[in-house]
């Protein structure tokens, strides 16, 4: 399952922000990537995302 990654913006760690299914069309990208835009890291930071600090490493 493809899944898009982000970066913390303030330490740097990488981590997955949104695991999308298989077949997924750039639509349903843009329209989940752009619902949900608070995601917290591992050691706790919470930052708000935008569509384009999404990396796709599928």
């Amino acid at each position: 399952m493809p899944m898009l990654m982000l970066k913390c913006k303030t330490c740097g760690e990488v981590f997955p922000g949104i695991y999308v299914p298989e077949g997924s069309t750039d639509n349903f990208k843009s329209t989940a990537t752009s619902s949900d835009t608070s995601h917290i890291c591992s050691r706790g930071h919470k930052n708000e995302y935008i569509k384009e600090d999404y990396m796709d490493w599928s």
